[in-house]
């Protein structure tokens, strides 16, 4: 195993086996080092490195460096594999694995290689799931206890039936026709007396999901319940399968990466930034910017309005950009917040109001602490102008919190991603409603109104 602290000095290595030419020395390195540290420096590689490495790593090896992978990456390399050797990498891979590295590929593609798999039969059904389901990322159902088990005839069943042990979590239990009906945990059988039957043991109440269940609901699941793995069943309880928590950590991840593109205005993108092309960036990001410059030409005939206000006290120009960044923050870590809570779950749509009364406390205390600072600065800048600084900080920071806090509701009770209620969306809303509270405050203050 690769001590992590010295990966770059592995990566040195595989560079001075390349560079010296010899491609086979590089391979059975990378075959000796971590699965996930040879899959971070096999993606590293440049293409032509790449493809001499690839068809040189045994099997068993690069089928452990693939489920490391995104389904995209396992696609980077696999290319450069037969067919033949591609599908002896396909039967040592997990099924569930296999099954997405297989989605990634043709109709015609996977039928050819189903055909020439001994495993075809796990693998073909997990294919008929949408990938970001319970279904299409759960383990294919092995041979499960019955309660008329004794714990001593269990014990001797999983030793036949199990010889990974990391494929133990749960013992589930299923009636004759396939239905789950209990769970019994490995403390319970270590415990038990060998004449003791499952049904004694096994608890009834199983928290499970369907196949069509969200996969980021899966996760939110496991990690509410703290559990290591949930069974997947039909609408008639037959059980299908399993997802474990392994099984959900590449999609927490990929699920918080595409929260963060979208939070940030990239649309849907879900990508590495090495990797994609200035156009692809420039397509992904273009929209939402195009899209707000012109909403902030709003901004622009909202000082237009207050123009005899601006020339009556220039000085109020200077506090200008510190208020509406003030809003825009204050909007942003609110908005960040109710993102985060919508998609872990703490927080449902009927919490709104509840949420609306904290955050307005929350707001004046900010905006109020706020306040004094800046009313520190105007103090030495433009003391007749304090009063009408710090109003419009409390009052800014006030719109800015709401804002942010309502807009991932709206866009939830639309059927939209809450994550889309953006910074860069929230900031355009702060800064136009920022230049028309600070100068209508001013222009009151200062009586210069009509």
């Amino acid at each position: 195993m690769v001590d992590p602290i010295k990966f770059e000095n592995v990566w040195e290595q595989v560079q001075l086996l390349l560079a010296q030419q010899d491609q086979a020395r590089a391979a059975a390195a990378l075959a000796e080092f971590h699965p996930a540290d040879s899959a971070e420096l096999l993606l590293r590689l440049s293409a032509q490195d790449r493809s001499a490495i690839v068809p040189l790593l045994p099997p068993e090896s690069l089928a452990l460096i693939l489920e490391q992978m995104d389904q995209d990456e396992m696609g980077q390399v696999v290319q450069y594999l037969e067919s033949e050797a591609l599908v002896e990498v396909l039967g040592e891979m997990a099924p569930d694995m296999a099954a997405d590295l297989l989605g990634e590929m043709e109709d015609t593609e996977v039928a050819t290689y189903l055909e020439q798999m001994e495993d075809a039969a796990q693998i073909a059904p997990l294919l008929a799931y949408e990938e970001d389901t319970a279904g299409g990322i759960m383990n294919p159902l092995k041979p499960m206890l019955r309660r008329h088990m004794t714990v001593a005839e269990a014990t001797d069943f999983l030793r036949e039936h199990y010889e990974d042990q990391r494929e133990l979590h749960y013992l589930y239990v299923l009636d004759r026709h396939g239905r789950l009906i209990g769970v019994i945990s490995l403390r319970a059988m270590l415990v038990a007396r060998p004449e003791q039957t499952l049904d004694e043991l096994m608890s009834p109440d199983v928290i499970s999901v369907m196949p069509e269940t969200d996969q980021e609901e899966v996760a939110r699941l496991l990690a509410r319940y703290d559990l290591l793995a949930l069974p997947v069943v039909d609408a008639e309880g037959h059980m299908l399968g399993i997802v474990t928590h392994d099984d959900v950590v590449d999609v927490a991840e990929e699920e918080a990466t595409e929260d963060f593109h979208k939070f940030g205005s990239i649309q849907d993108a879900v990508f590495n930034p090495l990797e994609a092309t200035a156009i692809f960036l420039y397509r992904k990001r273009i929209i939402w910017l195009f899209a707000l410059v012109f909403m902030n030409v709003f901004s622009g005939a909202a000082i237009a309005t207050f123009e005899e206000t601006i020339e009556a006290v220039v000085a109020l120009v200077f506090f200008l950009p510190l208020l509406i960044d003030s809003s825009g923050n204050a909007g942003s870590q609110s908005a960040t917040l109710m993102v985060r809570a919508l998609a872990t779950g703490d927080v449902r749509m009927s919490d709104w109001a509840r949420l609306i009364g904290k955050e307005l406390f929350v707001a004046l205390l900010l905006g109020a602490t706020m306040a004094a600072g800046v009313a520190l600065i105007a103090s030495y800048r433009a003391p007749d102008i304090i009063l009408v600084v710090s109003l419009t900080m409390v009052c800014v920071v006030l719109v800015g919190s709401l804002v942010g806090l309502t807009l991932p509701f709206i866009f939830t009770r639309l059927g939209l991603d809450p994550a889309t209620a953006s910074a860069p969306l929230i900031t355009s809303i702060a800064d136009i409603s920022g230049v028309i509270i600070y100068f209508s405050i001013a222009t009151w203050y200062l009586g210069l109104g009509g």
